[in-house]
């Protein structure tokens, strides 16, 4: 059986999320991870608004002591995240839930079904989390992701700049600066 696993952290990057599937550690930060057991590649992926709102928190000791990607567990429509949907299968997706890490992203959210009638689903913390800003390295790699999905620099700093853990704490700037130099 297959899930459609929504994505919006760290993993909207390709490169990032295959390292949860064959193992190895991602280049930029994160652990190492273990290759599970069925490593084949997903069966295809899209882009995929998620209407719950986008926060960085916690201190995650693989991304230098700085947050992470959350998203509130209460569905609101105000709110888009943009995400990106991997087609696995469900022991993929508890491998990926597994080394994710299911303390802080312990509640899984299913928020609807594909156009072909899988169910997607997504993890998050079931709590608000104090926030914390991003890594470069992590916000690097979340505007790694959304290039590939064919978000434009102007786009991705609208979209980021007011993010919980990240308004106040760049500039404008400084997240167009980071998507010059996320060209992977």
């Amino acid at each position: 059986m297959y899930v459609w696993y929504a994505t919006y952290g760290s993993n909207l990057l390709r490169e990032r999320f295959i390292t949860y599937l064959k193992g190895g550690k991602y280049r930029l930060g994160g652990k190492s991870n273990n290759k599970c057991e069925d490593s084949t590649m997903p069966v295809a992926d899209e882009p995929y608004v998620i209407p719950h709102k986008l926060y960085f928190a916690n201190k995650s000791t693989w991304w230098e002591n700085k947050g992470v990607a959350f998203i509130s567990p209460k569905c609101d429509k105000k709110f888009c995240t943009h995400g990106r949907i991997w087609k696995i299968t469900e022991q993929q997706f508890d491998h990926v839930w597994c080394q994710e890490g299911k303390s802080w992203y312990c509640e899984k959210l299913v928020l609807g079904n594909h156009q072909d009638g899988t169910e997607i689903v997504t993890i998050t913390n079931c709590e608000e989390l104090p926030r914390n800003p991003p890594s470069n390295n992590y916000l690097r790699t979340i505007i790694a992701g959304l290039k590939e999905m064919g978000l434009t620099d102007e786009r991705i700093c609208d979209y980021l700049i007011d993010k919980d853990g990240i308004s106040g704490k760049f500039t404008k700037q400084n997240i167009c600066e980071i998507c010059r130099s996320s060209c992977f």
